[in-house]
């Protein structure tokens, strides 16, 4: 029987695994790794990861969120990460400093044997420090490390909003603002007091507000300020109303002027007439010798 494996193994150190256990190991171990593909540096050099929630999920995708959180909480706990919360689930994370990290036992190495006239140095991770500033050191580092946050707490590292988030805050902010349009709408008296400025009539703009509620209920609609919107359509409407005027006032005047001038052709006609008669009955009378 052949067994391909499709993935990439996760690393485990065993001698991890027996101090805090399998799977805070495995999960350090995932950590590092995602600190060392996409890290960076913070204000002070030290390195940190952020994470949102999908990318964090991603990481042990065959654990639960509850889980992961879990193992996390045990990592916190022992001092091997620190991790601030945002509010979306995503994180920022920063690996512990050296000294606290916990140093993985292990059984000493039987010595090689020594050779006559050899004299062996030992080999060290650090050279020792001599003078007073070895004494100084120590209490220099611990004054500098402050105490860890707590996981999900409110006393973590201050995260900094960037652009986007504050764009998306500004508009929620906005969005509470809002209200939609309702039955017994009544603008307010500020603007009823701007009413005169544009010389309209407080009773023509109380008869428009059915016809302006009933047509923004049915386009639902939100507005911080329905009274500038209602201005707008109050305007709009005695705009119209004055065009209407202007145009009956013109079309009666043109009616009245029409009657006028029929009366006076209808005058004339009749004038002609009789003058006609007047000629006709002396052509008539042949003994009428005045013509």
């Amino acid at each position: 029987m052949s067994f391909t494996f499709p993935e990439k193994p996760m690393l485990i150190y065993p001698s991890l695994a027996r101090q805090i256990g399998v799977e805070p190991a495995l999960l350090l171990g995932l950590y590092h790794e995602a600190m060392e593909r996409s890290g960076m540096t913070d204000e002070r050099g030290r390195a940190e990861l952020l994470l949102s929630r999908s990318q964090w999920l991603a990481l042990a995708d065959f654990w639960d969120e509850g889980r992961l959180r879990s193992v996390t909480e045990q990592l916190v706990e022992l001092g091997l990460i620190e991790i601030a919360w945002g509010g979306a689930g995503n994180l920022r994370l920063k690996l512990a400093a050296a000294e606290q990290t916990p140093v993985p036992t292990r059984r000493p190495e039987p010595a090689p044997p020594r050779e006559a006239g050899v004299r062996h140095i030992p080999v060290v991770d650090e050279p020792p420090a001599q003078g007073p500033r070895a004494s100084a050191r120590q209490p220099n580092l611990a004054r500098q490390k402050g105490p860890a946050p707590t996981f999900g707490g409110s006393i973590g590292w201050r995260r900094h909003k960037d652009e986007l988030e504050e764009i998306f805050e500004q508009a929620e902010q906005r969005n509470q603002k809002l209200q939609a349009m309702y039955i017994g709408w009544q603008p307010s008296d500020l603007f009823h007091q701007l009413l005169p400025r544009y010389a309209i009539p407080a009773d023509f703009a109380d008869g428009c507000i059915d016809e302006f509620v009933l047509y923004f209920l049915d386009k639902d609609r939100k507005e911080t300020n329905w009274d500038q919107k209602f201005l707008a359509w109050v305007k709009r409407e005695w705009v119209k109303k004055q065009t209407q005027d202007a145009r009956d006032q013109r079309y009666q005047q043109e009616r009245e002027s029409g009657s006028t001038g029929a009366a006076k052709d209808e005058n004339s006609r009749s004038d002609s007439r009789e003058k006609r008669k007047r000629i006709t009955a002396a052509l008539m009378d042949i003994k009428n010798t005045d013509w």
